[in-house]
């Protein structure tokens, strides 16, 4: 993977607020390792791959580091795939909290919004204690 140096981005005034060596080495919900000063800490809530932006902002609780809804990619199921609407669980974490969700397809749709999911996270999908399968965070 080639990278290149490009702008961080303060989401709410548009400004360029530091540089970075490659926006593929940011992940959602960061807030260490930016290099940008300031009384307050900025926290990464987007990049654009293709300009090669990082955006930030002051808030943790910033609109975009929420997701209700997630499209995974490399779905396995060990049986069959669960039937649409079906309840399940979803882990996202390591020995993370199981969240209530339905599946439909590619798309999990969470019964409330998690902080800070990124493209590239597993989600591992539960039916109790049964593992049904998984996929990976397709978009962030």
């Amino acid at each position: 993977v080639k990278t290149a140096p490009g702008n961080i981005i303060d989401q709410q005034t548009g400004s360029v607020v530091g540089r970075h060596d490659g926006a593929i080495f940011y992940t959602l919900g960061q807030r260490h390792g930016l290099n940008v000063g300031g009384g307050l800490p900025y926290y990464v809530v987007g990049k654009d791959m293709e300009k090669n932006e990082v955006y930030v902002s002051r808030s943790i609780d910033n609109d975009n580091l929420w997701r209700k809804e997630l499209r995974l990619a490399d779905i396995h199921w060990i049986n069959q795939a669960p039937h649409k609407d079906k309840n399940v669980q979803v882990r996202l974490r390591h020995r993370g909290t199981l969240f209530d969700a339905k599946i439909d397809g590619d798309i999990v749709h969470l019964s409330a919004s998690e902080r800070a999911v990124a493209a590239g996270q597993s989600a591992v999908i539960y039916d109790g204690d049964e593992c049904l399968g998984g996929g990976i965070v397709k978009t962030d």
